[in-house]
């Protein structure tokens, strides 16, 4: 320490080296040895504000040359020597230095200054009763900084959309944000003081919150855990949620932060891209059939009209009459199977596409079903297969004729393929419980319970093949469902392997 000082500095000196402190003071320790180990600066003036004493931190801290410091130097010398370079801010020198000399007088010793490097010093004083003073300075930038990142991380967290909080070692929340508040839907005097398991509302939740507090104590971070927690009002909602230990400086764990992000709306999104995303490629397997279809099933029928319409034509004056009517009769049995499924390719598109209603109004069931059976009376002919309705009450249903009519040439024609030559096939109706059921019946091969629960189903796949190679659109069962649902119908169907099937619609009753 560089000093011009004797009296006091020099008896607590003298003092330390009494022979009666020799054992409690070995090597001897001088007051100046010590004021030069203070991690801040001091600087002693007499009552005529005259420096005395000084350490080399405040040297240090102040910047000031070498040698400048003597002692007995008057006070105004070192202020104006700090206002040369800038540490009072800007102004004239004497200004400043005047200014400064006025404080000191007054009293007003504290001050903290900004300067240009970038740190910030603070200077308080301590006036001594009988005169004199001493000055004290710190370089307190680093708290400063650490100040202002504090209060820009807590508007940060304070104005987060993200639940921010924070828990201690025992779980009790010590720190709730706007946005916890926004989640959870307590207000932080309602959640600080209060343990964790506020957050969880059933014994998966509170599983799911022990299970991470564990890991969290054992030192470890949480990221990105997609879990469930359950709002004041009661709800449950989804979130990802991250958990950091917080250490002292001896690596003991003081505390938990937790940040959480609702996450509803984002699996609500997902759900419903993966639902277009399924009906795209519904749409695009529909697609794909379709021109199947067009491709190869509508093709054969008029393929073999246009070869027996060949036959006839390059041949008509060399054939017998009986061969010209078997190849008229195959002709027109290739005519309504294209028409058949002209017919259904069109109705089908239609309903897609929105364009199909149902127009409702009291018709005749038994009227329906003898259409049905009249329009499929060649393909059971041609297979030897007695199809016909049985006797029932007179029923009246209320729906779309023309859909019903639809609905029941499809179900007849299907039963028809799938049943063997010689076989039955037999349509139904009665009213039960204000409602007309018309079932369709058939000594055919049945059904695989895995085909059955897929039949209502437009699968990408070709058809099933009818007991004599009949081909299909894979169309028909389906347009029966959308149809029959239209007119707030509905359609099942009973089936085994070798039993035979039985597909039934419920409609509206009129009466």
């Amino acid at each position: 320490m560089n000093h011009s000082a004797g009296g006091a500095a020099k008896n607590i000196a003298e003092g330390i080296n009494s022979p009666r402190d020799t054992r409690a003071f070995n090597p001897p320790v001088t007051l100046e040895q010590s004021l030069d180990y203070l991690p801040m600066g001091v600087m002693v003036f007499d009552e005529d504000f005259r420096l005395t004493a000084w350490n080399k931190t405040g040297v240090e801290i102040l910047q000031i040359p070498p040698g400048m410091l003597q002692a007995g130097m008057p006070i105004s010398g070192l202020i104006r020597h700090l206002a040369a370079n800038g540490f009072y801010g800007e102004g004239e020198v004497e200004a400043l230095t005047n200014q400064r000399l006025g404080q000191v007088a007054a009293g007003d010793m504290a001050v903290e200054h900004a300067l240009h490097d970038g740190r910030i010093l603070e200077i308080k004083g301590f006036r001594h009763p009988n005169g004199g003073c001493i000055s004290i300075t710190r370089d307190i930038t680093a708290q400063r900084q650490a100040e202002r990142a504090t209060k820009e991380l807590a508007a940060i967290v304070s104005s987060s959309e993200a639940s921010i909080l924070s828990l201690s070692p025992k779980g009790i929340i010590t720190s709730w944000n706007a946005g916890a508040e926004q989640l959870y839907g307590y207000a932080a005097e309602e959640a600080v003081g209060q343990p964790f398991q506020l957050l969880s509302g059933n014994p998966a939740q509170a599983e799911n919150q022990e299970t991470l507090w564990r890991k969290v104590l054992g030192g470890e971070r949480v990221l990105q855990q997609v879990a469930q927690r359950t709002h004041k009002d009661g709800h449950t909602i989804s979130i990802t949620l991250s958990m950091s230990p917080m250490f002292d400086d001896n690596g003991a764990i003081t505390g938990v932060s937790g940040v959480a992000c609702d996450i509803g709306q984002h699996m609500r999104a997902e759900r419903d891209l993966a639902k277009q995303r399924d009906e795209l490629e519904r749409l695009d397997g529909q697609k794909n059939r379709l021109f199947s279809i067009i491709a190869h099933d509508l093709r054969t029928p008029f393929n073999s009209l246009l070869g027996f319409s060949e036959i006839l034509s390059d041949h008509a004056a060399t054939l017998r009459p009986e061969e010209i009517a078997e190849y008229a009769g195959m002709m027109h049995e290739s005519a309504r199977q294209a028409n058949g499924l002209l017919e259904t390719l069109l109705a089908w598109s239609r309903l897609q596409m929105g364009g199909l209603q149902s127009e409702p109004r009291p018709f005749d069931v038994a009227s329906a079903i003898d259409k049905a059976l009249a329009f499929n009376a060649t393909g059971a002919a041609n297979k030897q297969i007695t199809a016909e309705r049985r006797e029932s009450a007179l029923l009246t249903a209320l729906a779309d004729p023309q859909m019903v009519e639809t609905v029941l040439r499809n179900l007849v024609a299907n039963a028809i393929k799938f049943t063997k030559k010689g076989g039955d096939v037999w349509v139904e109706a009665n009213r039960q419980d204000g409602k007309i059921i018309i079932a369709v019946r058939d000594s055919g091969i049945g059904i695989s319970p895995e085909r059955l629960s897929k039949l209502f189903e437009f699968e990408t796949g070709a058809s099933t093949a009818g007991t004599e190679g009949e081909k299909g659109t894979g169309l028909g069962l389906q347009l029966c469902k959308e149809l029959v649902e239209l007119q707030g119908g509905v359609i099942a169907v009973e089936s085994k392997p070798g039993l035979g099937s039985t597909f039934r619609i419920t409609l509206p009753s009129a009466i």
